[in-house]
């Protein structure tokens, strides 16, 4: 999945600049800007009015995108099922000056009741079973474990009017993830696709 000069440049810790954002990628952690998902998600929400609303991360990795809606006036929250990703959005958000509720949760499992305007997702799509920390960030379980239990909680937390952004890529499974979705009465909407290096990646909004 990974070239070897991504794996060998992975295998450190790494510092990124992003605009004015600069963070600390620690290994196993996604790294924001090797891969088109997370700055087509970037560039997806600098275009939206985030001030005041409550927006989600929800699988933050380094926190770039939680950076971003916080500058942008939103009050927002972060979360992932590493613990070592959530250390590093606590002090990438330090550094980039900003103030970022964190929590650490397999989905929605240590969530209280709350409830967000905008929920930004980029999921582990590949069906195998993670075998480790680092493989939670690709894999979704063999049978798609990670959709059914995302599907099976997310309505619970969208606020009304609310809705979540996906961005998926063509090698994944999408028509799969999209049965899913409407399995579990979502509405299902491209809403954007970007072709990079030879990849299309799309924007899915998912609304009840």
């Amino acid at each position: 999945m990974l070239i070897p000069f991504f794996q060998n440049y992975l295998s450190q810790e790494r510092k990124v600049k992003v605009g004015d954002m600069s963070l600390k990628v620690p290994v196993g952690v996604f790294h924001p800007t090797l891969f088109l998902s997370t700055k087509f998600l970037l560039e997806y929400i600098k275009i939206q009015e985030f001030k005041d609303k409550k927006m989600l991360e929800l699988g933050a990795g380094s926190g770039l995108l939680s950076i971003e809606m916080a500058k942008r006036g939103a009050t927002v929250m972060a979360s992932d099922i590493s613990l070592k990703a959530c250390q590093a959005v606590q002090e990438n958000a330090l550094q980039n000056g900003v103030v970022i509720e964190i929590i650490h949760s397999d989905l929605f499992a240590d969530f209280e009741k709350k409830t967000f305007d905008f929920i930004l997702i980029n999921p582990p799509y590949y069906p195998k079973n993670p075998e480790t920390e680092a493989d939670q960030a690709w894999f979704c379980g063999e049978n798609f474990e990670y959709f059914q239990k995302l599907f099976h909680q997310l309505r619970h937390f969208l606020a009304n009017n609310g809705k979540a952004i996906m961005v998926l890529s063509e090698d994944c499974d999408i028509l799969k993830i999209s049965q899913l979705a409407a399995q579990f009465g979502y509405l299902w909407k491209q809403v954007a696709q970007k072709k990079s290096w030879g990849e299309w990646n799309y924007l899915f909004e998912i609304t009840i």
